[in-house]
Formats: structure tokens, C-alpha cells, sequence
């Protein structure tokens, strides 16, 4: 028997762990925060109306229809799902219906985040540092979009694997592969659960842990699983590329600032690690929070990741959080507590009041309406009646796909997928006024602008004698060709 497992004990009636009753806490109150947040990203809306078509049209949506720069071409399929998800819950319940899903999914990742936490450090306090530190730090990627189903999904993995591995349990691992293939259909980034199962599959291999078959038998599932989507073998290409893609004009893709509020908690969560583990030494790491090589292997690729690309930060985040509330207080010389037991009927109360206290946030105090201070509302009812190639603001484009799709965009949030790199270093030419603007404007017969007022080639045209349409101080300029 593992020393990680929890040896059976009959007792006169049944029983609950507290730290599942934790990890529910948890859940209840980060689910209570994110219901309470309006829907305002600027990717929510043309995934709005991509699972608005395929509804409409009962099929796919494969192609661009939302760009005249783009119009036809094919790109990603890979979150059809995420996307028909978003848009069945906008028709069920309007704004208020997205910020549900979303706030069910934060649940379902702090959930599993803190069961993973408290696999090996079952002190509420303790625990608690770690979980909450991760759960800041993804709220970087709380934005309504299918990312939120990988935000869920990554933690399900890792505790999952964790309970496998920690606890010599294989059945768990079943779970696995059809769990991947909705990965597969919900989120392009499913290959971080295969990279997940690879790390466990190569740990297992070098120590030879006796599940060690059963991890690459999972692993082989796992691959072939995500292979069933409308992208096939083109879907993990894509994931690569899109996390890969050059980070120059959109943040989440850049580097994490490590001096930001989110990349400071980071910080101080690696540098917890790295200090204890140099306390701790390798033997004493195995003895209280888990094989040592296991741990490196996730927590090193994983934190580069995350330092490299900033929009993968909470996943280091997340695999980091279990051995920081472990690693740290075994540092200091305090003792490992077991986790007490509560009665079933007193743990069944406790869990319905945590599952009511978010369902009665979301009927008191969900948004109603989305949050559209940084787009160009008003600028909307000007461009109705107007007609000609729109050339706008980057991020307002699935803006204007929700809300003026008579006017095709330019360019939209799905720049990895569908504009890079040629749209995209168009657009920067022409708003930044590079060489060769002019002809960017002619190729694409370009008859109406709508930029912030600080873009270079605002000041350009209205120099040139182009024609103020409207305006709003330090927000937008709409400008029509003379």
C-alpha cells in the first residue's frame, strides 16, 4: 500500500473527509465572485455569434464569416464546442446566463485545484495560502471565452493524476479519456493535459511505479481521444502555433511581467518552492509532499511555460499550489495533520448551503449587462447606415462582429488563428503609418475608420481630408473616406 493512501476503517455511520468539504468551500466562494462580474471580454462576443451561426445553420462554422480581409478562408474548428456552450447559455439567460457557466466552471477548477492541494497538505490553513494565491493569479484567464472549459478541465486532470499516483488508485485513470476528447471539442489547449499524462507517464517510467504501464496506456488513449473533433490531427498543429504565435500586440501573449500584481504572486509562490526544497533536501521532499522527480517535471516546464507566455501563468500556478502548501510548512519543522472526518449528515448540510450561496449570488447580484465602457458603442448607431471596407480598432472587432454585423471587420480576435501574419502586420502598418500605409489603405479599398483618437493615422487622415463622421473625446474616431 501507498503511504499516500488512507487505509479503510468502518465506522458506525458514514463519514466525509473534511478537506472535501474544504475544497467545496472553496469552490462555493470563488463561484460567488466571478457571478458577480459583468460579461466584457472583447473575445466573448465574436464567440457569441460563432455559436449563434452554427445554431442557425446546424453546422459548423469552418470557415470566416465575420472579416472582409478573411472572408471564406478556413481556420481552427477546435472550440465549436466552447463555443455552442457560450451561445446556448447567452440564449438560455441572456448576460446573466454566460456569467452562470462561468462562474460553474471557476467552481469546477478551484474545486479540483483544492482537492489537489489538500492531497498533500490536509491543514485548512496551510492549504488555503497556495489555493487562494492560484486562484488570483487565473483570474487572468477568467474572461468569458472557451478558455474558462481549460481552465476547469487542467485541474480535473491533475487531481486526478495526483489520486492515481499519490494513492495507487488506476481505476481513475478511465476517467481520463473521455474527459480529453471534450477537451479536445471544447478548447484548443488541450495539449496541456497530454503534457500533464506525459509527465506522470515518464516519472512513472523512472522510478518504475507499478501503474507505470497504466499511465502510458492512459497517455495512448488520452492522444488518440483528442484526435476526434472536426480538426483531427490539424487541431493539436493549431494549438501549438496559437501558443506559440508572437505576443507584440496582444498581452495574454506576452511574457508575464513578473513585477505585476499577478506575476509577483507568482514569484513569491516559485521562490516558496525553491526555498524549501533547498531545506527540505530530496529524501524529506518524498516524505511529505511527493515523489521529487514527479514534481520537478511538472512544476519546471510548466513554470517556464508560464513565464514565457503570460496566458498559461495560472497552469504553472496550479501545478505549483500543492507543493508550495506542502513543501513550505514541512520547512519550517511543522508536523503533517490528518485530515478529521465529518458526519455525513452534518457534511451533506454544509455542502448544500455552499452549493445555495452561489446560486443565490447569481440571483442577487449577476450583471444583467454586459460591461461596455471600452467600446465604441455609441460609435455603432453612426455606422449602421454607412457603407464601405471598415478599417477598425483590433481588440473592438468582436465587438462590431456582436453588434454592427452589417460592416465586416478588418481584423478580430482571432489573430493567431486567422490574420497572422499577414492581416495583422497590415493593420499595424496602416495604423502606425510604416511605409507602405497608402497601399494597405488602396488594397483593400478601405472607405471608413474607427480607431482610438492616439493611433497615428487618425491624425493622418484628418490631415488628408478625410471626413470627421463623429468622435467621443479620448474613446473613438469614426472617419469616412472624402
Amino acid at each position: 500500500m501507498s503511504k499516500w493512501s488512507q487505509p479503510f476503517v468502518p465506522l458506525p455511520f458514514a463519514v466525509v473527509r473534511a478537506t472535501h468539504i474544504l475544497a467545496a468551500f472553496f469552490g462555493s466562494v470563488a463561484a460567488s465572485l466571478a457571478v458577480t462580474e459583468p460579461a466584457a471580454d472583447p473575445d466573448l462576443f465574436w464567440h457569441l455569434a460563432s455559436g449563434a451561426w452554427m445554431l442557425e445553420h446546424g453546422r459548423l462554422l469552418d470557415h470566416d464569416v465575420f472579416s472582409f480581409t478573411r472572408s471564406g478562408e478556413p481556420y481552427s474548428v477546435g472550440q465549436w464546442l466552447g463555443q455552442l456552450a457560450l451561445a446556448s447559455a447567452f440564449r438560455a439567460g441572456g448576460w446573466q446566463g454566460v456569467e452562470v457557466l462561468r462562474a460553474t466552471l471557476i467552481a469546477v477548477a478551484t474545486l479540483f485545484l483544492s482537492r489537489a492541494v489538500l492531497r498533500v497538505q490536509p491543514h485548512p490553513g496551510w492549504a488555503a495560502l497556495p489555493i487562494v494565491a492560484a486562484v488570483l493569479i487565473s483570474r487572468l484567464a477568467w474572461g468569458d471565452r472557451p478558455q474558462l472549459f481549460t481552465i476547469a478541465l487542467f485541474p480535473v486532470f491533475f487531481d486526478l493524476l495526483l489520486r492515481a499516483r499519490l494513492e495507487e488508485r488506476a481505476r481513475t485513470l478511465v476517467l481520463l479519456p473521455p474527459l480529453a476528447l471534450l477537451w479536445a471539442n471544447l478548447h484548443g489547449a488541450f495539449p496541456l493535459g497530454l503534457a500533464l499524462l506525459l509527465a506522470f507517464t515518464v516519472e512513472g517510467h523512472a522510478v518504475r511505479h507499478p501503474l507505470r504501464w497504466r499511465f502510458t496506456a492512459t497517455l495512448a488513449a488520452c492522444a488518440i481521444a483528442t484526435q476526434v473533433n472536426p480538426a483531427a490531427t490539424r487541431a493539436l498543429g493549431w494549438a501549438v502555433s496559437y501558443a506559440s504565435a508572437p505576443g507584440r500586440h496582444v498581452v495574454e501573449e506576452r511574457p508575464t511581467d513578473l513585477l505585476a500584481p499577478a506575476g509577483i504572486v507568482f514569484g513569491a509562490m516559485l521562490l516558496g518552492a525553491l526555498g524549501a526544497s533547498l531545506v527540505l533536501g530530496r529524501h524529506r521532499i518524498a516524505a511529505r509532499v511527493g515523489p521529487p522527480l514527479l514534481w520537478t517535471g511538472l512544476i519546471v516546464p510548466f513554470a517556464l511555460l508560464g513565464i514565457a507566455i503570460q496566458r498559461q501563468l495560472p497552469y504553472a500556478a496550479y501545478v505549483l499550489a500543492p507543493f508550495v502548501g506542502a513543501a513550505i510548512p514541512a520547512a519550517l519543522g511543522r508536523a503533517r495533520t490528518a485530515a478529521p472526518h465529518v458526519p455525513g449528515p452534518v457534511a451533506s448540510a454544509i455542502v448544500g448551503v455552499l452549493i445555495a450561496m452561489p446560486l443565490a449570488t447569481a440571483a442577487l447580484a449577476a450583471p444583467a449587462e454586459p460591461d461596455l465602457r471600452a467600446y465604441p458603442v455609441a460609435a455603432v448607431r453612426e455606422l449602421r447606415p454607412m457603407r464601405g471596407p471598415l478599417l477598425n480598432e483590433y481588440d473592438w472587432g468582436g465587438y462590431l462582429i456582436y453588434a454592427a454585423p452589417e460592416h465586416p471587420v478588418f481584423i478580430d480576435g482571432r489573430g493567431a488563428a486567422l490574420f497572422v501574419p499577414g492581416v495583422l502586420d497590415d493593420w499595424v502598418r496602416a495604423v502606425e503609418v510604416r511605409p507602405g500605409y497608402i497601399q494597405v489603405l488602396e488594397r483593400y479599398d478601405i472607405g471608413l475608420v474607427l480607431l482610438r483618437p492616439h493611433r497615428p493615422l487618425v491624425a493622418a487622415l484628418r490631415e488628408g481630408g478625410w471626413h470627421l463622421v463623429a468622435e467621443e473625446g479620448g474613446s473613438w474616431v469614426l472617419l469616412a473616406r472624402p
